[in-house]
């Protein structure tokens, strides 16, 4: 009887811990969710307005799904993920080129940017929202990779381990060829999507 009692109190007191910390842990997620996301909505802004600094605004545009799913069909896009797409526009509102968020798998985790692409097929530039790669190697992507994709044709990139000797060529960071492939990748995944769904 004593062994019951004890295993019911045990079980008592368990569930009033599991009780309250799962209250708590809900309590935490809607104090959080909101700053988060406003932190998460500055973050796209900035990366937008890295690669179009020109831009007066952007303007959602609306997924094309079955291109989309065409796009990622590739063999090296299958950790790719295409976000979303904004259009860039002046202060008179001209489309000056557009905007794709791409998720790519890095070596670490997963690799959230930006890639501006103006309308004459450039790519503008790209931006890193979050990255969280190997300190000293991956993480260098910001000074190494970056820099390289600014006012090139958007065409098909390829990572090299010498110096690049093209605009297609980029080169990678060194010992960390999984995380230069991973944005690579990334940026031929949206330059594709712009010329299946978006370019003229």
């Amino acid at each position: 009887m004593t062994d019951i009692k004890t295993m019911l109190k045990n079980a008592l007191i368990l569930f009033i811990i599991t009780l309250v910390a799962g209250v708590s842990l809900g309590f935490v997620y809607q104090v959080t969710k909101e700053p988060i996301a406003h932190q998460e909505e500055l973050a796209q802004i900035k990366a937008n307005q890295a690669v179009f600094p020109e831009a007066a605004d952007f303007e959602d545009v609306e997924l094309d799904a079955d291109t989309v799913s065409s796009v990622l069909s590739g063999a090296d896009y299958s950790k790719i993920e295409i976000n979303s797409v904004k259009k860039a526009v002046d202060g008179q509102g001209n489309g000056l080129g557009y905007v794709v968020q791409v998720t790519s798998g890095g070596y670490g985790d997963k690799i959230v940017f930006t890639v501006g692409i103006s309308n004459d097929s450039k790519v503008n530039g790209i931006s890193l929202i979050s990255i969280n790669e190997t300190p000293g190697l991956g993480m260098n992507a910001e000074k190494v990779l970056v820099p390289q994709f600014a006012g090139k044709p958007a065409s098909q990139f390829a990572v090299t381990k010498n110096a690049a000797s093209s605009d297609s060529e980029i080169e990678a960071i060194s010992g960390a060829t999984i995380t230069s492939k991973a944005v690579t990748f990334g940026v031929d995944a949206a330059v594709a999507y712009f010329q299946a769904a978006l370019a003229g």
